[in-house]
């Protein structure tokens, strides 16, 4: 196989297929008649500095909204016509993200169209991407213990009909319970958030917050939201990519929210 740049990833599907190759940046992998020759390492010379940004950062609202389709069920296989019509975007739009996954072999092509190959990979790179730009936040802090603020945020809904969404720990346990938390994580519209912190008793804090808001930038945050156990939950992905982000146990949450609902 001979290509512009092989990616690792392509890399190690070649080798893992007796496939051998070799690109314009050096890298190279050849066995046969007692030779062996290998070559890895060597960054693309002629890189698209930002391919991988532009589809993951979080202004990119119809990216976005592709891949959150797509992971909405990743067994399905999807024709571009079809993708953009259910999106609502141009079939170029649809093209380029298909055409990013397939690149780093992260996607697959059939007769019957395209569908994601390696969900745990995108999500991955999706929240490295996702985090080098910090979130605007609004850090708080309560007297009030965890469970009773949550509380507060149904009894918020009831009073003032202002929405709040779990995301982060709070989030991710309502799909897998597998971590401890001592931190609410909560999406509100960001014309709603003076108005919560005022109901909820609760004060902005440099440091020690027990809840931090995160103001609801596009929609997309918040597509395929669930209610779960009387709380509105953010989607699966949405809780994977907001737990890679936090220090401690996000990574063990995100990856047991990735087995449990998205894999599957």
């Amino acid at each position: 196989m001979i290509s512009p740049y092989i990616s690792e990833r392509t890399a190690q599907i070649c080798e893992e297929n007796g496939m051998g190759y070799f690109d314009y940046a050096g890298n190279c992998w050849f066995v046969g008649h007692s030779i062996y020759l290998s070559e890895r390492g060597n960054k693309n010379p002629q890189p698209k500095q930002r391919s991988a940004v532009s589809i993951f950062e979080r202004s990119s609202v119809v990216s976005s909204l592709i891949l959150r389709e797509l992971f909405a069920d990743i067994n399905r296989v999807w024709k571009l016509k079809h993708l953009s019509e259910k999106v609502g975007c141009s079939i170029g739009q649809v093209s380029k993200v298909m055409g990013f996954l397939m690149k780093n072999a992260w996607a697959v092509r059939t007769a019957e169209g395209y569908a994601v190959s390696e969900p745990g990979l995108v999500i991955r790179e999706w929240g490295r991407a996702y985090g080098r730009k910090d979130a605007v936040s609004y850090p708080c802090y309560s007297l009030d213990n965890i469970s009773v603020l949550e509380g507060k945020l149904r009894e918020l809904k009831q009073d003032t009909g202002i929405e709040s969404y779990l995301t982060g720990f709070s989030g991710g346990v309502r799909y897998a319970p597998v971590v401890r938390y001592n931190k609410v994580h909560v999406y509100m519209a960001p014309e709603d958030i003076r108005e919560a912190v005022r109901y909820l008793g609760i004060k902005e804090v440099e440091s020690g917050a027990n809840m931090v808001i995160y103001p609801l930038e596009n929609d997309s945050y918040i597509k395929d939201c669930r209610i779960i156990t009387g709380d509105m939950v953010v989607s699966p992905l949405q809780v994977c990519l907001d737990s890679l982000q936090l220090k401690g146990r996000g990574e063990e949450l995100a990856e047991a929210v990735l087995q449990k609902e998205i894999i599957r």
